[in-house]
């Protein structure tokens, strides 16, 4: 018997892949770093920021030193980017909703 639906957000509820790019790029521009589109779609999408900061030490120079400050920014600009554009759908909400009249425990 299923007694709860856990649900993955991004990629799931929300579509979050552009996101995630711009909010990275924002980040390393403030070093004189960018991943092309072409870069992203070939080599980096779908990889975790710690290891497209790895390649990019490895292919580009990036300071090993700066991983950390990146991936933070990098955080804080996907959150402002959630807060601005993440907005609720219809179907998800009505989804959901069900889901929870029906009696499930949603996560």
């Amino acid at each position: 018997m299923i007694k709860a639906v856990i649900f993955d957000m991004d990629g799931v509820l929300i579509e979050a892949k552009e996101w995630h790019y711009d909010a990275l790029n924002k980040a390393l521009s403030l070093f004189g770093y960018n991943i092309s589109r072409h870069e992203h779609l070939t080599a980096y999408d779908g990889l975790p920021t710690s290891r497209k900061l790895d390649m990019l030490s490895v292919e580009r120079d990036l300071p090993v030193a700066l991983h950390a400050f990146i991936n933070e920014m990098k955080q804080q600009y996907t959150m402002e980017i959630v807060y601005a554009q993440c907005k609720p759908t219809f179907v998800h909400q009505y989804a959901l909703s069900s889901l929870k009249t029906m009696g499930y425990k949603l996560a």
